[in-house]
């Protein structure tokens, strides 16, 4: 099965509805991963598990929370949760943030090939750069272990309506007390909702 037909089918297992040039891009993006997976690891998922976490999973959260204005992605690594966020959501603007340089170059790839407007990587640590991301109205992690220290540098920026969202495994122990968290669908995943 194509990229496009296994998202059709998984965005109808999520009662998810895009449109012809959401799937187009989304499916295009899972073609990129699995072709630039071949040089660097970007995920060990594959086929029908790849598009539902790296991909429905977060287009579901993006559905349940509806989130607008300015988006800081921490860790962004192969593109998920931020690219399917980018695609449905339509930012003002969205900083993808990583360390490491093999996958900082897939990012700028990525966002160039699907022609992602208002996306600008980072090649860096979020601690470094933080501050030159204000304001921020949305903080994602996903495959991030969610430290003291890096919760004290969100809010750092963090304005009282800033939302962090760390999508993890239910089992994970986040740092605070989240003020709320949903069950992704279909994937095991949680997703647990901060407030500085």
């Amino acid at each position: 099965m194509s990229h496009i037909e296994v998202l059709e089918s998984e965005l109808r297992s999520f009662q998810i509805e895009l449109t012809s040039e959401q799937k187009r891009v989304l499916a295009r993006y899972c073609d990129e991963l699995v072709h630039w997976n071949k040089q660097i690891n970007l995920t060990g998922l594959g086929g029908s598990d790849m598009v539902r976490r790296l991909v429905v999973g977060p287009l579901w959260v993006g559905c349940q929370l509806k989130p607008q204005g300015v988006l800081a992605d921490i860790g962004s690594g192969n593109g998920s949760p931020a690219i399917p966020l980018h695609v449905l959501c339509k930012f003002s603007k969205a900083h993808l943030i990583e360390t490491r340089a093999r996958r900082a170059a897939f990012l700028r790839h990525i966002t160039t090939t699907l022609e992602l407007t208002r996306v600008i990587v980072h090649r860096s640590r979020f601690e470094e750069i933080a501050s030159e991301l204000r304001p921020v109205d949305w903080i994602t992690l996903q495959g991030v272990a969610f430290t003291e220290e890096l919760l004290n540098s969100i809010r750092n920026i963090a304005t009282a309506t800033t939302t962090i969202v760390w999508i993890s495994s239910p089992d994970a122990r986040p740092p605070g007390h989240p003020f709320w968290t949903l069950q992704v669908p279909f994937t095991g995943n949680t997703v647990f909702l901060f407030r500085c």
